[in-house]
């Protein structure tokens, strides 16, 4: 990323590095499925109490997830894979995820997921990973089944509930541009500003 202009830049020196991939696919029983990771590195050599020496670049956190969810959103599978941990008991919240099995992801997620996860039953990091594999769901999502040459909004445009995404951002507003345009059955008058 380029330092805006009106700021010099100083010099730094990499301390940590946080990668987090996600992919989403669409499987052949008709499920959505997303895989997502985080690495954690370091460019430096570790000295660890648990693992001995950490060469840099070896992960201190290498985390994946799994989930498959029918067209409701509601999760159907999970997975966990914790490859590098920290500390021996990080792989103790291997498969703490079924707990949300039967969940439906969309309004009051987060809260779901606090309520069946506590935040001392899990690892933050995979808590974490959590929001970018949903957020990856619903753009696997989002042309739905057969996307090509379609539009987006094509499989939901002639609804009478308004898709999850409605309301769930500054461009999906009800009271904007985009919601007008596009979902006009979902608009409303924009708010007076003073």
């Amino acid at each position: 990323m380029p330092p805006p202009e009106k700021t010099q830049q100083k010099a730094r020196r990499l301390m940590h590095r946080r990668a987090i991939d996600c992919e989403g696919y669409l499987r052949e029983d008709g499920l959505w499925e997303v895989e997502a990771r985080l690495v954690d590195t370091k460019p430096f050599l570790q000295r660890d109490r648990f693992r001995g020496d950490v060469p840099a670049g070896a992960p201190v956190h290498d985390i994946r997830l799994r989930l498959a969810v029918d067209d409701r959103l509601i999760v159907r599978e999970t997975e966990t894979n914790m490859a590098a941990t920290p500390f021996p008991t990080c792989i103790e919240v291997d498969g703490i995820l079924q707990r949300l099995i039967g969940e439906q992801i969309g309004r009051g997620w987060r809260e779901t997921v606090r309520r069946k996860i506590g935040k001392l039953d899990t690892c933050t990091h995979l808590a974490e990973l959590l929001g970018p594999a949903v957020t990856t769901l619903f753009q696997t999502m989002s042309y739905g089944k057969r996307p090509d040459g379609g539009d987006s909004m094509d499989s939901h445009r002639d609804t009478s509930n308004p898709p999850f995404f409605i309301n769930g951002c500054h461009s999906w507003r009800t009271d904007g541009p985009i919601v007008a345009e596009i979902f006009p059955q979902f608009a409303t008058a924009p708010k007076a500003h003073d």
